[in-house]
């Protein structure tokens, strides 16, 4: 420093001067570094939902993990997984979606796999192949999956992805807190119940099927990822775990489902496996799907019946009657406008019906692509008469 200034023709003044304006830029970086950069108000508690995943998934030392991610799409919640399985004794990789060419041999090293969120339309989300393969690895051994894609279970009523907002992240957290012996015994309870005759569900909007479940296997998304709980597991649906956590689904006997599910509005895919809608604006309205021992035999609706005949037209296996679902987590409270539904309809008392593909289920619709319609004001009755579900809300049963 003295070298420097002797070289220079200022005053004494000029170089205090200089002086002081470089000591205050220090300690303004100084200040800077140590100061924690500001929280955003809708920041997600991700090692809290982390440590819930490594929880669910019951994981025992030595596991090997392989975690599916978006490096676009909340990287936080990918580094504290990461973290946290670790912590409890895992063997963690990490695998970005749709980036690398070795992912079946990855997989098959694996015991779990984990599907964190990724963006709809970022250039990281998964290849069509990979939930095939995926799908397949699962029912070999003992290996079981993790669903946790967040903001894509946030679902319109035509059972298309809607708007995700913090009010829906707020719910989702809390929908992750919850006493999962309780949901356990609440689902199961309700399965027993279902068997030994025919199912109603209706609506005040014109919806009215019937339909008997028989022997078909029955899934209950409790969160119990653990290794025993999925041994049981005889469709592939069983080992691919959800959290938020709190349904049960189930392929009803094809050839018993009769009557009619009633859309309000619908928009419509560029594909049957395609969860984005191709454009913003329903494609029909007041949409009547028609079923006659689960096939679809006719269709109407007060705008948009011809583009949604060629849909169906298009991808035959929807023209068959899919699943049943039912939501039972207390805390997935939907919004009050109703405008999306949250977590792909695991909100208790909420009615999930579709069309499509259900051999994951243990169905025998077989062909590409499902589509799901979701409804928060149905009555569910039961064989015996009694309501298991009244205008969207769970009774006592």
């Amino acid at each position: 420093m003295y070298i420097f200034f002797t070289n220079l023709k200022y005053s004494k003044e000029h170089i205090l001067r200089y002086l002081y304006f470089i000591s205050m830029a220090i300690v303004a970086l100084v200040l800077s570094a140590c100061t924690d950069p500001p929280q955003k108000e809708d920041a997600l508690p991700f090692e809290a939902m982390a440590a819930r995943i490594a929880e669910r998934l019951f994981v025992a030392p030595g596991e090997r993990v392989l975690v599916g991610y978006d490096p676009e799409h909340l990287p936080e919640l990918a580094a504290a997984t990461r973290q946290a399985l670790s912590a409890v004794g895992a063997h963690v990789e990490m695998h970005i979606y749709g980036a690398d060419d070795r992912f079946t041999e990855r997989l098959n090293e694996a015991d779990i796999y984990i599907w964190l969120p990724f963006g709809p339309k970022s250039p990281s989300a998964p290849r069509i192949t990979e939930f095939a393969e995926a799908s397949a690895w699962v029912m070999q051994d003992e290996h079981r999956q993790l669903h946790f894609h967040w903001d894509d279970g946030s679902r319109a009523p035509d059972g298309l992805v809607g708007t995700h907002s913090p009010e829906l992240d707020a719910i989702y957290v809390d929908g992750l807190n919850i006493d999962y012996d309780a949901l356990d015994r609440d689902i199961r309870r309700a399965a027993e119940a279902m068997r030994g005759g025919e199912i109603r569900v209706t609506t005040t909007a014109g919806t009215d099927i019937r339909f008997s479940l028989g022997d078909r296997p029955i899934t209950v998304q409790s969160g119990n990822a653990s290794r025993a709980a999925l041994r049981e597991a005889v469709v592939p649906i069983q080992r691919e775990i959800e959290l938020p956590a709190g349904a049960l689904r189930v392929a009803p006997l094809e050839e018993s489902a009769t009557g009619v599910i009633f859309i309000e509005e619908a928009r419509l895919s560029a594909a049957p496996w395609d969860n984005t809608a191709d454009g913003a604006e329903p494609a029909a309205r007041q949409l009547k799907l028609t079923f006659d021992a689960g096939k679809l035999v006719d269709i109407s609706a007060a705008e948009g019946e011809a583009v949604f005949r060629k849909f169906v037209a298009n991808n035959p296996a929807l023209a068959h009657f899919r699943e049943f679902a039912l939501g039972f987590n207390p805390r997935l409270t939907p919004p009050e406008d109703g405008a999306v539904l949250p977590y792909y309809g695991y909100g208790a008392g909420v009615v999930r019906l579709s069309i499509g593909n259900n051999r994951e289920l243990g169905g025998a619709v077989e062909g590409e692509g499902f589509r799901w319609f979701l409804f928060g004001d149905a009555t569910v009755t039961l064989p015996d008469g009694s309501a298991l579900v009244k205008d969207g809300a769970l009774q006592e049963f």
